[in-house]
């Protein structure tokens, strides 16, 4: 009996052993990728739901795409513009540099939450003393 009893306490301390050795190892802020191109993460079709304090709020697709400068991704259809933005990026975080798109003074940040969620919050210039400022959830 002592050695049944031996025997159920060791195979219990091994298979809790081997239980407590299994853990979840997925990064909610990175996506499996072959590639080795950092951009990879934002890239895709997005849907924008945006609040401007000068437009309300909005809801429209959003691409994001790689440049041919490997240092930028590239926004298409920001604040409903024909002409793609571009950001500057480092790890999960973007920057929108001061830049004109289609005769408007645009500039921002933002951040990949999670492979399937971007914050950003961007500035418009609209008139000589103007800025609308918008903040933007972009989900996939």
């Amino acid at each position: 009996m002592k050695k049944v009893t031996l025997f159920l306490s060791a195979l219990t301390l091994t298979g809790t052993l081997f239980l407590a050795s299994c853990s979840k190892t997925d990064d909610p802020t990175t996506s499996p990728s072959s590639s080795s191109d950092p951009r990879d993460r934002f890239l895709g079709s997005w849907f924008n739901n945006e609040n401007s304090v000068d437009n309300s709020t909005a809801s429209y697709p959003v691409t994001v795409a790689d440049s041919s400068n490997s240092s930028y991704i590239m926004f298409a259809y920001l604040y409903g513009f024909n002409k793609k933005t571009y950001a500057t990026f480092g790890g999960n975080s973007f920057t929108v540099p001061a830049q004109t798109i289609q005769g408007f003074i645009v500039s921002g940040s933002g951040t990949l939450t999670n492979s399937n969620r971007i914050d950003m919050t961007y500035l418009v210039k609209t008139s000589s003393s103007h800025w609308d400022t918008v903040r933007s959830v972009l989900t996939k």
